[in-house]
């Protein structure tokens, strides 16, 4: 098991958050209607008026409608669908430097969602949002060092940005930190601290590192020989649904 940005677990863009955002912290006149009348909360639903409403909203420099323009623009809510326009307005609302939206068009870059797949683009986001301790940031752009998307391959990097991530508490980024130990990618090969990364996963609910421990626990390797234990953690890994661990 190896990170990618494909991982069990990927940090990707919440891509129908228009009505989340439309209605986050927004005061405006013209973005309460546009909420409105996307929803048809209160008002009879008209993606056209959704659209002219919070376009002045995002033309006043509203953050969160700038953003949802972008949205709209990319799935063709109330405008004719245009990714050019779609992109500049995603670019407008990350520049006014908030941590989420950056993450967002970081997602959208990398998979080429609505924009055009650009891996150097989604690095440069991904690193603005996860200089903000965006903890999903983070471990994207450790995912990106890890493959050599937009970057050269560094597996210090990969390693660098899943500690940050890791010290949030974020499970994935814990279980990889395992993974490079076991596998001394990046580190000097230590199963006494891949065992101790991968319990931190564990005990969060990550199948993948629960697995992990049952090979550590049967083969004693990081860890003292255990057959109790380590049949333990391939039945929470299997009850988890990682299937591997079903046949151990």
């Amino acid at each position: 098991m190896g990170l990618s940005c494909g991982l069990a677990i990927p940090a990707t863009a919440d891509l129908g958050i228009v009505s989340k955002l439309m209605n986050k912290g927004i005061a405006t006149t013209q973005a309460t209607l546009g909420h409105m009348y996307l929803t048809g909360d209160g008002i009879s639903q008209d993606d056209v008026k959704a659209f002219e409403k919070t376009k002045e909203a995002a033309d006043r420099g509203r953050v969160f409608s700038q953003y949802a323009l972008g949205e709209m623009y990319s799935n063709g809510i109330g405008v004719r669908q245009n990714y050019a326009k779609a992109t500049e307005w995603y670019e407008k609302a990350a520049k006014q430097g908030n941590a989420e939206i950056q993450y967002n068009l970081g997602t959208l870059y990398q998979n080429g969602e609505g924009i055009p797949q650009d891996y150097y683009k989604a690095v440069e986001w991904y690193r603005k949002s996860a200089d903000q301790d965006f903890v999903l940031a983070q471990y994207n752009l450790a995912a990106m060092y890890y493959e050599g998307q937009g970057v050269s391959q560094d597996y210090a990097e990969t390693l660098k940005w899943l500690r940050k991530a890791a010290a949030q508490g974020y499970a994935a980024a814990q279980n990889n930190i395992g993974d490079m130990y076991e596998t001394g990618k990046g580190v000097e090969l230590n199963n006494t601290k891949a065992a101790e990364w991968y319990l931190k996963a564990a005990n969060q609910g990550i199948a993948e590192a629960q697995n992990s421990l049952g090979l550590m626990y049967f083969e004693g390797r990081g860890v003292e020989q255990d057959n109790v234990k380590s049949q333990e953690w391939y039945r929470k890994s299997c009850d988890n649904g990682y299937e591997p661990s079903c046949d151990e």
